[in-house]
């Protein structure tokens, strides 16, 4: 009873999640939230450097690369949408947005054909790890990471691709989720991604064991290689890594989301 609570408050929360502002991190049952960390501002970083140059008794060096607790706190305003960094959820909703006026042009362009195909990727493309990249700080480590991207709490939509995916399932266009999780997680990750209102897909696809270790554009193309073979035409790809769209048997449409936690080449 509890746990069918907590999905229920969790689904509520998704349908309030502004478009344009972070989601409300939910707490696994019985923990408590931790307090708000302060971080200084991008003018009172500024002001302490510009004091320090002109203090002639200070010895400043060269400094080629930016300092990374900085960056940090650069990341969070941008995440956070605040300060002048930018909104995240604001350009990921706007590229979105682009990708749909696609998949409408695509599916028009295409009226009649069977087997249209929209691929997305799930991780900062279906579903959002904003809540855990926050909670480390945004240091991606990867043990905690995949330990929570399988937990109730991970089942947050990005709304904007969901209202793609529904748009794409009413188009009569058929979705395949594409992702590099192992095969050890699809039935959490397909539990996810129903409570974050995803239903309908046709395939679900991650790695098995004899791809673990296979590069992830080389993996990606092999999967869409499959889906082509199958006489699927893949009208348009959606993902955060250049990794979910390069190689061969691209889209005819390949869209990149930012990502402003990490990296995966």
């Amino acid at each position: 009873m509890k746990t069918a609570a907590f999905l229920l408050t969790l689904l509520l929360a998704h349908d309030a999640f502004p478009q344009n502002q972070p989601p409300s991190c939910p707490l696994p049952p019985g923990a408590a939230a931790s307090p708000a960390r302060p971080r200084p501002t991008p003018a009172a970083l500024q002001a302490v450097a510009s004091a320090a140059s002109a203090d002639p008794s200070f010895l400043i060096s060269a400094e080629p690369i930016p300092n990374f607790g900085i960056e940090r706190f650069r990341l969070a305003d941008y995440t956070d949408c605040i300060g002048s960094n930018g909104c995240y959820w604001a350009d990921l909703d706007a590229q979105i947005r682009r990708a749909d006026e696609h998949l409408t042009r695509l599916a028009a362009t295409h009226k009649g054909q069977p087997k249209l195909a929209l691929v997305l990727d799930i991780d900062e493309t279906s579903l959002s790890s904003y809540c855990e990249e926050k909670r480390e700080d945004y240091g991606f480590v990867a043990s905690m990471f995949n330990q929570w991207i399988v937990s109730p709490q991970a089942s947050i939509p990005i709304p904007g691709t969901l209202r793609l995916f529904n748009h794409a399932r009413a188009l009569g266009v058929e979705v395949f989720f594409l992702t590099g999780r192992a095969h050890e997680q699809t039935e959490a990750t397909a539990k996810n991604l129903e409570t974050a209102g995803y239903k309908g897909w046709k395939d679900l696809i991650l790695r098995q064991d004899s791809e673990k270790t296979t590069p992830t554009t080389e993996y990606k193309s092999n999967a869409r290689a499959r889906i082509t073979a199958q006489g699927y035409r893949i009208i348009l790809n959606m993902g955060d890594q250049w990794s979910d769209l390069n190689g061969p048997y691209k889209a005819e449409i390949s869209v990149k989301l930012p990502n402003a936690y990490y990296y995966l080449p």
